[in-house]
């Protein structure tokens, strides 16, 4: 075998070593995002569960106001009222001031 053949050989599977390495980081680096998603979709369903979970307890709330008098219907419809206008974001920025942003 002449030198430059073989030199070209060693230099075609040095390439092919390379690109193999490289794809492995890729696969390591797919499965980290992988699992990260995963944690992402946990703490979603849990997040859901809690307002599922608030809206029942909100629901059950109104209903014993309405039950014992305290409200009337008027008094839970201007209640809602003023608590949808109050979901401009306004409070979703004074809990990003607090915090960093991430999802803790």
């Amino acid at each position: 075998m002449s030198l430059p053949v073989a030199v070209a050989l060693v230099a075609v599977f040095a390439s092919l070593v390379h690109l193999r390495r490289r794809e492995q980081a890729m696969a390591a680096q797919i499965a980290g995002l992988a699992e990260l998603v995963r944690e992402l979709h946990v703490r979603v369903d849990a997040a859901e569960a809690d307002v599922a979970h608030a809206v029942t307890q909100s629901d059950i709330a109104e209903s014993l106001l309405l039950e014992k008098g305290i409200a009337d219907e008027e008094d839970i419809e201007e209640a809602r009222r003023r608590f949808d206008d109050g979901d401009d974001g306004s409070a979703a920025g004074s809990s990003q001031e607090r915090g960093s942003g991430e999802l803790h």
